[in-house]
């Protein structure tokens, strides 16, 4: 005999599993992918869970397709600094290798306390943090658009006789946040990427 509490129990498992569901297909709906584009999503979560994983959208076939992409992936945890979230994207962390040379230079142990090996490492510091913001100098300052619901980058580099164009933005949809990349090298692919991300 079937308990009626354990139909009840059955019946809020099956409602669970659905509203999930539906709620990671509405995720992944939400893009408007014209013919041309290929959308691959991971991207799932139910009512009132962080979601996870990513939508990708990039052309269905040609030769340089994999030079354009969209990528729109949650952010976890608060943002409490928008801008500087966005300057962050772009910009090498070296914190790490600022912790070896401190201890390097200051550990009384070090082998190359008191050297001057000790100048040189200060030098290559210095080197390395120059480099590490060199991204952004082809970088407009992050904007807040819609009223703080989305805050956007844009950055457009010369390589060569090649341009490489890349617009970042954090937007904020049902109480969660999400990263959005599009990654492309010309400007018609751009436009058609960022429309299909405006409509997310």
């Amino acid at each position: 005999m079937v308990w009626p509490s354990t139909v009840l129990a059955l019946a809020a498992l099956l409602a669970l599993g659905g509203s999930a569901r539906a709620a990671s297909d509405d995720l992944c709906g939400r893009l408007f992918v014209p013919e041309g584009y290929r959308l691959t999503c991971s991207l799932q979560g139910g009512a009132g869970q962080q979601p996870n994983g990513q939508l990708t959208v990039e052309p269905a076939e040609g030769t340089f397709a994999s030079l354009s992409e969209l990528i729109i992936r949650p952010v976890e945890g608060p943002v409490a600094d928008p801008a500087k979230w966005l300057r962050d994207q772009l910009t090498v962390d070296v914190s790490s290798f600022d912790a070896a040379i401190d201890e390097l230079v200051t550990s009384p142990d070090s082998p190359v306390a008191d050297s001057p090996m000790v100048d040189q490492l200060e030098t290559w510091r210095g080197t390395l943090h120059s480099v590490a913001g060199w991204p952004l100098t082809g970088c407009d300052a992050p904007e807040s658009r819609a009223g703080g619901e989305r805050w956007q980058m844009d950055c457009e580099w010369d390589l060569g006789p090649f341009r490489q164009y890349l617009a970042l933005r954090l937007v904020t949809r049902d109480g969660a946040r999400y990263a959005v990349q599009v990654r492309a090298m010309n400007e018609h692919r751009l436009r058609n990427l960022v429309a299909i991300a405006n409509s997310f």
